[in-house]
């Protein structure tokens, strides 16, 4: 199952910064970061770790909105996220962790791309961080999901917009 807003309550935080590369901002994560998160998967899963850890923010996605600042608004800019502590793995391959944070889904917003928010105005996005690789795929675990784009989806369990 996917995070929910309350599992990040006391997750760690950390701090990346925006990346702009053509058609993709990404927020890269500090080595130190990435390191910690390691250290939370399984004992035992064999994997390759990411050799650039990062978030994608918006990957494949053209703006609808401000479109004259895409490629140089928010480079550079130090963000701040949180991440719920559990290792996810269910594409049978990839071991990642969910992400959140409020900055990033207002970046998206200010290009006019999609961010769920509740009635109370809080953001119900999951980004996520691929940790690593298995070395050895095992068999994936499909979760219902209704499709928004092929960038994005809501997890039908949860409730929460996945990046």
């Amino acid at each position: 199952m996917s995070a929910r807003l309350e599992d990040y309550l006391g997750g760690p935080r950390f701090v990346g910064t925006v990346v702009y590369e053509p058609g993709w901002y990404l927020l890269s994560v500090p080595d130190e970061a990435h390191a910690e998160l390691l250290a939370l998967v399984e004992e035992g899963v064999e994997l390759k770790p990411a050799a650039r850890p990062h978030v994608s923010v918006m990957k494949g996605e053209a703006p609808c909105r401000n479109a004259g600042d895409w490629g140089t608004a928010f480079a550079g800019e130090a963000v701040a996220f949180r991440v719920a502590p559990v290792v996810h793995g269910e594409n049978g391959l990839h071991l990642w962790v969910d992400c959140h944070s409020p900055r990033l889904c207002e970046m998206r917003e200010h290009f006019g791309l999609s961010t769920l928010r509740r009635e109370d105005g809080a953001y119900l996005v999951n980004f996520h961080l691929t940790v690593g690789r298995r070395k050895q795929a095992v068999g994936a675990r499909k979760r219902p999901q209704l499709r928004l784009s092929p960038q994005s989806h809501i997890d039908v369990e949860t409730g929460m917009q996945h990046l």
